[in-house]
């Protein structure tokens, strides 16, 4: 398996994304295998020719996951690739919506100690 060079990964995930992210371009300074290990990933789960999900589906996972653990750089990088694919303001409101109720649901689930508790 040939693997691409730091450089030309940066290049192609500039292609992509239209920036190398801020975090990445940290992490290269330190070691710019990173860059390597980032699209490694990249490739075995969305890029991945048996991934069931179609491009756009995956990036909105993708976007969800961000939105849920706070991840401003990655919510920013991931919106605009949405965009380009054709994201409309109306799907992003959905989309939103639907991570806040399971962000809510999640902590209903996690204070279940809590309630039972008082039903003793």
């Amino acid at each position: 398996m040939n693997i691409p060079t730091p450089e030309q990964i940066e290049q192609m995930m500039i292609e992509k994304m239209g920036l190398l992210p801020e975090s990445l371009n940290a992490a290269k300074a330190i070691d710019p295998r990173f860059l390597i290990e980032q699209a490694m990933s990249s490739k075995f789960s969305v890029q991945d020719d048996k991934n069931p999900f179609d491009p756009k589906t995956s990036m909105l996972i993708m976007l969800a996951v961000s939105i849920t653990l706070g991840s401003e750089e990655c919510v920013e990088v991931q919106t605009r690739m949405l965009k380009k694919m054709g994201l409309s303001k109306e799907e992003l409101a959905y989309l939103v919506k639907i991570v806040k109720h399971a962000h809510t649901s999640a902590v209903m689930g996690n204070a279940k100690a809590a309630f039972k508790t008082f039903e003793d």
